[in-house]
């Protein structure tokens, strides 16, 4: 987790430094805005950390500058006594980053892009799975469906929605084996 945050926050630092005056805040406020937003996101984060379904908490831990300003960057700015305001230096800026176990990626709302750009991507292997999770897994047995297993709310949704005829992809579906079925992108 900390990992992924000390990530998260480098970036949002870089992008405030790109219109950030040093001589009306000091060079030492951009190291505190870091520090104050690592803090904030640890403190989000916590109990929301899900390792073994990284989607789950999502949009808990997302942060955000889009219509509005992220609460925990307006207060990481405030404690660390950054003087110019947080729209101000984030100004043409439209982001939306999602920090989730394992991987950072951003979204550039501006440009309507789909996919989020990865900024970070770790392989959790078991043995760090178990650590930060606290469980160890009983079973095994690789996925018998391309990759995707069995019972997992990814599995769950696709058979759900395919039952029900409303699969996106249907007219690509419709051509493939049941283990070979497209799934919407996530995040």
């Amino acid at each position: 987790m900390r990992e992924e945050i000390q990530v998260a926050a480098s970036w949002w630092t870089k992008e405030i430094k790109k219109k950030y005056d040093a001589k009306t805040n000091g060079p030492e406020a951009l190291e505190k805005f870091h520090a104050s937003l690592a803090d904030g996101l640890v403190k989000r984060c916590t109990g929301h950390w899900h390792v073994e379904d990284p989607m789950k908490g999502c949009a808990y831990r997302s942060l955000s500058y889009d219509s509005r300003v992220d609460p925990l960057l307006r207060k990481a700015a405030e404690e660390a006594g950054i003087k110019q305001s947080i729209e101000e230096l984030l100004s043409g800026s439209r982001y939306i980053m999602f920090i989730n176990p394992g991987a950072v990626k951003l979204r550039n709302v501006a440009f309507c892009s789909a996919t989020p750009e990865v900024i970070y991507q770790k392989e959790i292997k078991m043995s760090e799975f178990e650590e930060e999770s606290g469980s160890k897994r009983t079973q095994s047995s690789p996925p018998s469906n391309g990759g995707i297993p069995r019972g997992s709310p990814i599995s769950n949704f696709v058979q759900k929605n395919l039952s029900m005829g409303n699969s996106n992809y249907e007219h690509i579906n419709r051509y493939l084996k049941p283990q070979q079925i497209l799934v919407p992108p996530t995040m």
